[in-house]
């Protein structure tokens, strides 16, 4: 009896709880912008004219909390409280709208301006290739055997044999990629030498960088 592939469902992640007010201020009017006259998004719930209005709010509080107006800042902080219920909420329909099409979840939350929730990172048992922790990186493992030497290739148009170029070839099994263009999906792909010989490459695992 077959069965259905897992369909992994797609987080967004806001991280508001991490955010100072002028950051958040400023990711709330980014998500507005990505998300105004976006087709992939006909009818945002909450309405973007209620998030801005709300941001709006947040950000004046802000201004006045900086003039120490004895209650400014716990008024903003009631504001700040509301805009991230909005923000919660806007988020939720981004993630529903992205996991009814599964093969291109990740370029939806991206085309919000949103960021995904990523999973826990185990030691991989196999080749792995996901978003490091700072923007423009991606991280790169592969399977380790002993005195194994790693080698790493990319590309950004895999149907091209001749567009994938070395990225790392050494003893360390993980390798950090630098310098990529945020929103931009790239390929990578992983072999292993073993006393001079090369196995044969690894799939090709796509990433859209952040």
């Amino acid at each position: 009896m077959s069965t259905k592939p897992k369909v992994v469902k797609r987080l967004v992640a806001l991280g508001t709880s991490r955010l100072s007010v002028v950051q958040l201020i400023s990711d709330t009017r980014h998500y507005v912008t990505s998300m105004t006259a976006n087709t992939l998004f006909p009818t945002p719930s909450p309405d973007l004219a209620s998030i801005t209005t709300q941001v709006n709010l947040v950000e004046a509080d802000y201004n006045v909390s900086l003039t120490r107006v004895k209650g400014s800042v716990a008024k903003m902080r009631a504001e700040q409280k509301k805009l991230v219920i909005l923000l919660k909420g806007l988020a939720a329909y981004v993630e529903t709208i992205a996991n009814a099409n599964p093969d291109h979840a990740l370029d939806i939350i991206a085309s919000a301006g949103m960021a995904v929730k990523k999973s826990p990172v185990r030691k991989p048992k196999t080749f792995s290739a996901v978003n490091g922790k700072l923007k423009g990186t991606v991280m790169l493992s592969n399977k380790g055997i002993p005195r194994g030497t790693y080698i790493y290739e990319m590309t950004t148009d895999p149907n091209t044999p001749a567009s994938w170029t070395y990225i790392y070839t050494g003893s360390n099994v993980k390798f950090t990629k630098t310098g990529l263009v945020s929103g931009t999906r790239y390929y990578f792909r992983g072999a292993i030498s073993n006393k001079g010989i090369q196995g044969d490459w690894t799939v090709a695992t796509d990433v859209l960088v952040q």
